[in-house]
C-alpha cells in the first residue's frame, strides 16, 4: 500500500480535530449571526409617537407589560387600563393599541397622554403623532368647550364634541375629557381639539367586530333609534343600523312601529338579509322581530275547527270584507259576501272597528295561514247547533222519563 493511501485510510490528526472545530465553531458563530440579524428584522422598530398593536402580558399594580413584537416589551401605567371608576377594562391576553412615548432604553406606552404630565412640548408631539390628551372643561358658549389641559388653554368646536350634534354644551362643565388635536398653531397657543374624532375610530373598530356578527340567520341585540310608518331603525352597534319592515314587526298587523316599540327600547333581533355590508352607505341589513316570537298559528288547526261559531272583534275594514281578531290574537277574513244576507257594498255599512261579532269558520288553511269567516252563517249554524243540542237533551229528558214511568210500574206491579 502506497504511503498516500495510508494517509487517507489514517484517521484525523490532531490538527486536522483542531481545525475541524475550529471550523463548525466558525460556521456555527455565522449561523447565529445570521439568525440574530433575521430576528432583528422581524422586530418591531418604533419612534417615539409611533401607533403600535400588542398583547397586553402583565398588569401589575402600578405598571403593566405590552408585547408588541419589539426589542423589549413596553410599559404602560395600570391606571390606563381601567375606567373612570378604577375598575379594570382590560384582561391578560386582550389585544391592546398604544403609543410610543418614549423609546431609549425603555419603551415607555401610553393610551393617551394624562393632564398631569403634558406640557406644550408633549402636546406639539401628540399633535404631530395624533396621540389622544386630556383635558378638564373649564368654560362653554355656543360654539363649544373650552378646555384646560395643565394649564395650557385649548378649544374644542361644538361640531367637534360628539358623534352627534350637541345643542347644549353646559352639560360636559368640569368633565375630564380624551381629545385628539387637530390644530396646533403658535407654538402653542392655538390648540383645536376633536373629541368627535376619538369617538368616530372608537365606534369604526367597533363596527369592525359587529359586521363579523352580520350574517343571514343570526340573532343580534340591538336598540330603536327612530321609527317611520315603513319600518323601525336599529343600531347593532358600532354605527351600524338594520331595518325591520313593519310586516317583520309582530305576527299580527302593525299600522305603525309606535304600536309595538319605543325609542330607546332594546330588542333581540334576527337577520334575515345582508347586502352591501362593506359599504357604509349603501348597507343594507333586513331584521325582523316577529321572527323571534312564537307564531300563534302553530296552535291555530288545533283550537279552530271548520263548522266551529267563535267570537271575535272586528279589527279591520276593507272593501273586500272585514278582519277580525279571534282569541289568541289570530286573524280571520269575513268576506264582503258573507257579511250579511243582504247584499253589502261595503263592510263599514253593517259593521264598525272593535264591534263584538260572532263568526263561523268556514276553512282553516295552515299553510297559507288564513281563516276564512262567516257572519251571516254564524247565526244560522248556531240555531241550528242550538237546535241540535235541544233534541239532544229533550231526547234524553223522554228517555229518562220513559225509564222513570217504567220503574213506576214495575213497583205498583203493573208490569212485570
Amino acid at each position: 500500500m502506497s504511503e498516500s493511501a495510508q494517509t487517507q485510510n489514517a484517521g484525523p490528526s490532531p490538527e486536522g480535530e483542531a481545525q475541524g472545530q475550529t471550523a463548525e465553531t466558525q460556521g456555527g458563530g455565522e449561523f447565529a449571526r445570521l439568525l440574530a440579524q433575521q430576528e432583528a428584522g422581524q422586530r418591531q422598530e418604533v419612534k417615539t409617537g409611533a401607533k403600535v398593536n400588542g398583547v397586553l402580558v402583565k398588569i401589575g399594580p402600578e405598571d403593566s407589560f405590552v408585547d408588541f413584537g419589539s426589542r423589549s416589551e413596553g410599559r404602560i401605567k395600570t391606571l390606563e387600563l381601567c375606567d373612570a371608576e378604577g375598575k379594570p377594562v382590560f384582561a391578560v391576553g386582550d389585544p391592546i393599541e398604544a403609543f410610543v412615548v418614549e423609546d431609549q432604553a425603555e419603551i415607555l406606552l401610553t393610551r393617551f397622554l394624562h393632564q398631569h404630565d403634558q406640557s406644550t412640548d408633549k402636546l406639539y408631539q401628540a399633535y404631530k403623532a395624533g396621540i389622544p390628551v386630556e383635558g378638564q372643561v373649564k368654560a362653554t358658549n355656543k360654539w363649544g368647550l373650552g378646555v384646560d389641559i395643565q394649564g395650557v388653554r385649548a378649544f374644542c368646536p361644538i361640531s367637534q364634541i360628539a358623534l352627534h350634534f350637541v345643542e347644549d354644551p353646559q352639560t360636559f362643565r368640569d368633565q375630564t375629557l380624551k381629545f385628539k388635536i387637530l390644530r396646533y398653531s403658535d407654538q402653542g397657543r392655538n390648540i383645536v381639539l376633536s373629541r368627535r374624532a376619538l369617538l368616530e375610530e372608537e365606534q369604526e373598530e367597533q363596527a369592525g367586530k359587529v359586521k363579523a356578527g352580520i350574517v343571514e340567520g343570526a340573532q343580534l341585540e340591538g336598540k330603536v333609534t327612530r321609527m317611520e310608518p315603513f319600518g323601525a331603525f336599529v343600531d347593532l352597534g358600532g354605527g351600524i343600523e338594520g331595518m325591520i319592515h313593519v310586516s317583520e314587526l309582530s305576527h299580527e298587523r302593525v299600522g305603525h312601529p309606535k304600536e309595538v316599540l319605543q325609542e330607546g327600547q332594546l330588542l333581540q333581533v334576527r337577520v334575515l338579509k345582508v347586502k352591501d355590508l362593506g359599504e357604509k352607505k349603501k348597507a343594507r341589513i333586513s331584521l325582523s322581530l316577529k321572527a323571534m316570537q312564537q307564531d300563534p298559528w302553530t296552535q291555530v288547526t288545533n283550537r279552530f275547527k271548520e263548522g266551529m261559531v267563535v267570537q271575535g272583534k272586528v279589527e279591520a275594514l276593507e272593501t273586500y270584507g272585514a278582519f277580525v281578531d279571534l282569541e289568541g290574537k289570530v286573524r280571520g277574513l269575513v268576506h264582503v259576501s258573507e257579511l250579511a244576507e243582504k247584499r253589502v257594498a261595503h263592510p263599514r255599512d253593517v259593521l264598525s272597528l272593535g264591534q263584538e261579532v260572532k263568526v263561523l269558520v268556514l276553512e282553516v288553511d295552515g299553510r297559507r295561514k288564513r281563516l276564512r269567516l262567516s257572519i251571516k252563517q254564524a247565526e244560522s249554524a248556531e240555531a241550528a247547533a242550538d237546535l241540535k243540542e235541544f233534541r239532544q237533551r229533550q231526547k234524553k229528558e223522554e228517555t229518562q222519563s220513559g225509564n222513570a214511568l217504567v220503574e213506576a210500574l214495575k213497583r205498583a206491579q203493573l208490569i212485570q
